[in-house]
């Protein structure tokens, strides 16, 4: 017996090693995230957590941002994010301005387009001072992910145009 407690205290000692070097070990989840958006960053987005729209309840998602290319005189602040029921009263479906602050109306019309090609697990647009975002759960994978893409990439440059105010002199000739 006495010749089994040296090893038990090595196999115990290890175990005490091993243990939390395992739990800091990345989840297949974990790497698959990391992976989304590492490519996103290649292709150009930004990716910042956000909390869920309050109709999802609580927690966080993704935003993939594609930034203006120039981002003088934008309205932006403005949310577009998914609702929990359809209703004729929101924007569109499912969804509908946050604190009723709505885009310009010259936006809404590729906005509403952009909505109807989001992924599944998308739930919100965001207009930030930095660029054009989509808040999705990140569910979709990678088919998710170069929807995004595409989606920001096609619109972005659209939706710019149409929320940026006119300059003063253009003001003056109309």
């Amino acid at each position: 017996m006495s010749g089994w407690l040296p090893v038990i205290i090595i196999l115990f000692a290890v175990v005490l090693v091993v243990g939390p070097v395992m739990w800091l070990k990345p989840s297949e989840r974990d790497r698959r995230l990391a992976s989304l958006r590492s490519g996103a960053a290649k292709s150009g987005l930004t990716v910042q957590m956000m909390p869920l729209p309050a109709a999802l309840g609580e927690g966080s998602a993704a935003v993939y941002i594609r930034r203006w290319e120039d981002r003088r005189r934008l309205q932006t602040g403005w949310v577009l994010e998914q609702q929990r029921v359809e209703h004729e009263m929101h924007f569109s479906g499912r969804w509908d301005w946050r604190n009723g602050r709505a885009a310009p109306e010259a936006a809404q019309e590729p906005l509403r387009t952009m909505l109807l090609d989001l992924p599944a697990d998308a739930c919100a647009v965001i207009s930030t001072e930095s660029g054009l975002g989509i808040q999705w759960r990140e569910t979709s994978g990678d088919t998710g992910a170069s929807r995004i893409r595409r989606l920001l990439s096609e619109y972005r440059p659209t939706i710019e145009e149409a929320i940026r105010l006119p300059r003063r002199n253009e003001e003056k000739l109309e």
